[in-house]
């Protein structure tokens, strides 16, 4: 008998517990003063599964019901459910953190803040299976909405009542140049109007399109490069300028090889958040924002600091 099959086609699991109700008091009565229901109704939910399964689950004599032997077997098997709906509930309601979670991160994010935060989840919670991509932030929220992704770490992203957010780390950005190059102040001050960035998606690109736009500036060129660590390569060897956030500066092996400038106070502060979808809040979100609560100062090179900014 598959008793989850016939849960799911014909019956309802309140048939169950009317059922095994009855069976254990040995009364309608009794089974109704249980599940606050009128003594009828239970009466007619018994009756529903003997037409469902075409058998008598008891035998009546004037008031007392018997429980056929049929009826045992399907007591039995009603319990063993009955008992595993609750052990299911009870690990859900006190679920803790545990299996799959898929992190998306921009790469500035996941080279310099997440190393150590990732490695406290994993020490605190280590049934946690962690999965971590990295992209530009508009890749990762469309990953984040189509549910290829459980949390991400983005900037700029808009705002859209699907999504639910919290604040963690604010990055200063910079523009850097060549060694020696004379201070930019604005986009005119470029000796090179190539742009070297991240590909279209990327929210600092965009705050750098956008700067050189506010100064009625077009680039000749972008340059498209898939790491910070080329960005700052190709800056360093005269290709062009561009925009990075100072805390991959620490990871850079030769920053005397670049002149680095801080951008516009408006367009220069940049905050990355945690976002997740509304509704699919778990532990293991729960667990990667407590880490990410910590707090950290990370020191930069040249006496610029990464400030941490989440409350938790």
């Amino acid at each position: 008998m598959n008793l989850l099959f016939l849960i799911g086609e014909y019956m309802e699991l309140y048939d169950l517990r009317a059922f095994v109700s009855v069976v254990e008091h040995g009364s309608v009565t009794r089974a109704a003063r249980e599940l606050n229901r009128v003594p009828s109704g239970i009466t007619t939910r018994i009756m529903q599964l003997e037409d469902y399964l075409g058998v008598k689950l008891f035998l009546r004599e004037k008031k007392r019901l018997l429980i056929t032997p049929l009826g045992q077997t399907f007591y039995e098997h009603a319990k063993r459910v009955l008992d595993l709906m609750s052990e299911g509930e009870r690990q859900v309601k006190n679920a803790g953190p545990g299996g799959k979670l898929r992190i998306g991160a921009m790469e500035s994010t996941a080279a310099v803040r997440l190393p150590e935060r990732l490695a406290a989840l994993h020490n605190f919670h280590p049934a946690i299976e962690l999965e971590l991509i990295t992209g530009t932030s508009r890749g990762l929220y469309q990953r984040l909405l189509e549910n290829q992704l459980d949390v991400i770490f983005a900037a700029d992203v808009p705002q859209d009542g699907r999504v639910e957010r919290v604040p963690v780390f604010e990055e200063r950005l910079v523009v850097i140049a060549p060694a020696g190059h004379e201070e930019i102040r604005e986009p005119s001050d470029m000796a090179c109007k190539t742009l070297l960035a991240f590909a279209e998606g990327c929210s600092y690109r965009n705050r750098l399109l956008s700067w050189c736009r506010s100064h009625g500036m077009a680039p000749e060129k972008v340059v498209e490069l898939s790491s910070y660590h080329a960005i700052m390569a190709a800056t360093a060897a005269g290709m062009g300028a561009g925009i990075v956030p100072d805390s991959v500066l620490d990871v850079f092996p030769n920053p005397g090889t670049l002149a680095i400038f801080p951008m516009e106070p408006d367009l220069g502060r940049a905050v990355t958040e945690l976002l997740w979808r509304a509704g699919m809040f778990s532990p293991n979100i729960q667990a990667l924002k407590n880490v990410c609560a910590r707090p950290k100062i990370l020191p930069k090179k040249g006496g610029t600091w990464g400030k941490f900014i989440m409350s938790g």
